[in-house]
């Protein structure tokens, strides 16, 4: 037989009424702001239903609010998977900012099922939030434009390529310039660099500031020290199975990086794609009989959990998305509070942060 359980009952504006003797429209006016001049509660009066609410543990309809114009304080969050590895941090920080701001997020998942992104726009529309943060990476399918439209309120985490979008990025060539100067400065005089493609405007700046780098230290620019995974296998992701509860990463692209670059080009060391490619590249160098960071030294890109667990410690950039985090909220409440954003928070560069471990 099935265990019933009962939900805690609501607290509703009349219960207030009742305990304090007044009317709802009294109570409604001193707590959700409703009725404008034309009902007026005095101070003391107003404390009180204030101190009866807390008592009884009130909590506002968010719905009623928005049928009255009021804030829901509610932000939209659009993500590829609240699981995502490259933007757990991201997703973690966004949340916590906004609840230092009295924001409650409400989390729409884009890649599992058809029409995601827009399901889950309309999610947010149908549930009233103020504004919404999307954080789906640029290659995932989803009509940014009809988001905007939908939620003027909207800030992105990377450039949407939209003229109007307010949006937070890093500064991945500083990124690339730190990690060459960092290697050059172990000594390192054949630096290679592995990229998922070269496609990709996100990708076309890592090289630029890889060779801005090279050229500041007085390192030879190679072109064969320069490896793309997308012209080898195509874009190469580690994936989650759910079904396994395993992780999957294709590892012949490493292998190719490994005969080109290592093998092939004698790189001395190779800034990865990401951390995953930075972990799969010391674990088959090692099967190689090649030492990290002996022979070859390797520096990562996130600064995921796992870069403390490699053998040896990962070398990585982190991409400071604590500072991404409260750049976005607080150009989000600036739309949301002024209708505007200030210049300096309409297009955000953010520096990251080379983290030095033992596999440079």
């Amino acid at each position: 037989m099935a265990t019933e359980f009962e939900r805690p009952r609501r607290v509703r504006l009349v219960d207030i009424a009742e305990h304090v003797g007044m009317s709802r429209r009294a109570v409604s006016a001193v707590l959700l702001g409703t009725g404008g001049n034309r009902v007026g509660v005095s101070a003391e009066k107003a404390e009180k239903i204030r101190e009866v609410a807390a008592q009884m543990g009130y909590r506002p309809n968010f719905a009623a609010r928005q049928l009255v114009g009021k804030r829901s304080h509610t932000y939209g969050l659009l993500v590829a998977s609240a699981g995502d590895p490259l933007r757990s941090f991201l997703i973690q920080h966004l949340d916590s900012e906004a609840v230092g701001h009295g924001i409650r997020t409400l989390i729409g998942n884009t890649v599992v099922g058809e029409n995601q992104f827009e399901k889950s726009v309309e999610l947010f529309a149908n549930s009233g939030v103020d504004g919404v943060i999307c954080a789906v990476h640029s290659w995932i399918p989803g009509d940014r434009q009809a988001l905007l439209k939908a939620h003027p309120c909207t800030v992105f985490y990377e450039d949407p390529g939209i003229p109007e979008a307010v949006y937070v990025t890093v500064d991945r060539e500083d990124a690339m310039q730190q990690a060459v100067a960092h290697l050059a400065q172990r000594g390192r005089k054949r630096i290679g660099l592995a990229l998922m493609g070269r496609s990709r405007f996100t990708q076309q700046q890592r090289i630029a500031g890889y060779r801005r780098g090279l050229s500041e230290h007085g390192l030879e620019d190679i072109p064969e020290l320069i490896f793309s995974g997308e012209e080898e296998h195509g874009l190469v992701f580690a994936y989650h199975q759910a079904d396994s509860l395993t992780w999957t990463f294709d590892e012949s692209v490493i292998t190719h990086l490994i005969d080109q670059v290592i093998i092939g080009q004698k790189a001395d060391a190779i800034i990865a794609y990401d951390d995953y490619w930075a972990a799969a590249l010391i674990k088959l160098l090692r099967r190689r009989g090649i030492s990290v960071p002996g022979d070859v030294a390797v520096v990562g890109y996130l600064n995921h959990y796992l870069a403390d667990f490699t053998d040896p410690p990962l070398t990585t950039i982190d991409q400071s998305h604590e500072a991404a985090a409260k750049k976005m909220v607080a150009a989000l409440e600036e739309m949301i509070t002024e209708q505007t954003v200030p210049g300096d928070l309409r297009r955000v560069m953010i520096k990251p942060r080379l983290i030095v471990r033992e596999s440079s």
